[in-house]
């Protein structure tokens, strides 16, 4: 049976040292405040916001959250993202996905100021995950992958690693950011013709396609390591993209869902959080 990878420890000592950096910018009477924007209601952001709001709040950060309709039009949003970034008590703002059909996630996330944009989403920002910079505030779902392969001393280096699914939320990002780390990737997607042909030789599968079940055992090699970023339900029971039972008894260290790189994201959204109010506040 495979090693399983929790991700709770990941997120406590994220969050421990996050506690520690809002603890000293009260020191320096710096509230540390994260602005939600959320349009519309679809469940699985209302659940995100909850998660986000509840983990900021254990590490003493304030949370403002700005809701609109699912109606509402996309010069409204930007108007109201212009206006936090113009606000000095905002320190960071988070837009929460997936956005209404109506509206262009491209211009609204070009709207955020890059210096508060705490997922990592903004060109800009999305530019220094390929410029291999340091410090940067990167798309919090790929860097608690990484967070979670540092944390249990996982290699990159020289490894075959395979991505599949390439949004430009998770997939794409990440697969930049295993480059950074010296692994060659192959990043997979709707189009790409026979997946076992890369899935069968990498010792790293990590997948994030929101498809439940979609790896199986006969997918991977022997030892694998098997990261599954994926999150749906099957007969009413959260589930990943990866067939749990079966996949961990032929890898060598697989993640679970739930309490994998879900329970590390908000920790790295607190993180990044603490990171662009350190900037602002230090000014």
């Amino acid at each position: 049976m495979a090693i399983e990878l929790k991700g709770r420890p990941v997120a406590e000592k994220l969050l421990k040292h996050t506690s520690q950096t809002i603890n000293d910018l009260k020191k320096i009477d710096c509230l540390t405040t994260l602005a939600i924007v959320r349009v519309g209601s679809e469940h699985a952001s209302v659940s995100y916001e909850n998660a986000a709001i509840k983990t900021m709040q254990r590490v003493g950060i304030a949370v403002k959250s700005i809701i609109f309709e699912e109606t509402i039009k996309q010069e409204a949003v930007i108007h109201a993202i212009h206006e936090l970034n113009k606000n000095e008590k905002i320190h960071g703002i988070l837009v929460l996905q997936p956005l209404p059909e109506t509206l262009s996630r491209h211009e609204v996330v070009r709207s955020i100021d890059p210096s508060k944009d705490i997922d990592g989403s903004t060109p800009e920002n999305m530019g220094r995950v390929v410029e291999n910079e340091k410090n940067i505030l990167a798309p919090s779902t790929p860097q608690a992958v990484m967070a979670l392969l540092e944390y249990y001393d996982i290699s990159l280096e020289g490894k075959d690693v395979c991505v599949i699914g390439s949004s430009p939320v998770v997939g794409k990002p990440l697969t930049l950011m295993l480059l950074n780390k010296e692994a060659t990737v192959s990043n997979l997607h709707i189009k790409t013709k026979n997946t076992k042909r890369y899935t069968k030789k990498a010792d790293i599968v990590i997948s994030a396609t929101g498809v439940v079940e979609l790896l199986k055992a006969e997918d991977i090699k022997d030892g694998a390591i098997v990261i599954d970023v994926g999150f749906g339900y099957k007969e009413g029971k959260p589930v990943g993209d990866v067939k749990y039972q079966e996949v961990a008894e032929k890898a060598y260290a697989i993640t679970p869902v739930p309490g994998g790189v879900g329970v590390i994201t908000t920790a790295v959204l607190a993180s990044q959080v603490a990171q662009t109010s350190w900037r602002q506040c230090s000014e």
